[in-house]
Order: structure tokens, then C-alpha cells, then sequence
């Protein structure tokens, strides 16, 4: 299955067109989970504070889990 990864703070969303393969929603929570955490020590979401969040989706749009970032 494909599952998307949608960055935004309600008002302002940037959208994952690309998406990554795994085998069910557990492999995509530890999945997103772990790349959270390396883009946080690697600086990369110093932009993306108070209020920003993942969605996963599927291709449909079907809402699946969000996890803060901030």
C-alpha cells in the first residue's frame, strides 16, 4: 500500500505527490516516527514549529494518523 506524507499547520499544507510503499499502517508509524526524529536533529523542521503536523493518507485521502512535529 501507498501512504502519503502531508506536512501543515491547518492553514498551510505542503503535499507529498510522491508517497512510499510498506506493508501496513505499523510500518508507517515507526517509519514516520523515526524520520521526525532525524529531521529534527538535523535541523530540518526549525521552520515548522507550533502547530505543524504530518497527516498519513492513502492515495484516496483517507486520513490514517498525524504526528506533531513541534
Amino acid at each position: 500500500m501507498r501512504f502519503y506524507f502531508d506536512l501543515t499547520d491547518g492553514l498551510n499544507t505542503v503535499h507529498d505527490d510522491e508517497g512510499i510503499l510498506a506493508e501496513d499502517l505499523q510500518m508507517i508509524l515507526q517509519y514516520a516516527e523515526e524520520t521526525v526524529n532525524e529531521m529534527r536533529q538535523g535541523g530540518e523542521l526549525v521552520n515548522y514549529i507550533d502547530h505543524w503536523r504530518f497527516v498519513i493518507r492513502t492515495e484516496t485521502g483517507t486520513v490514517l494518523a498525524t504526528i506533531q512535529i513541534s
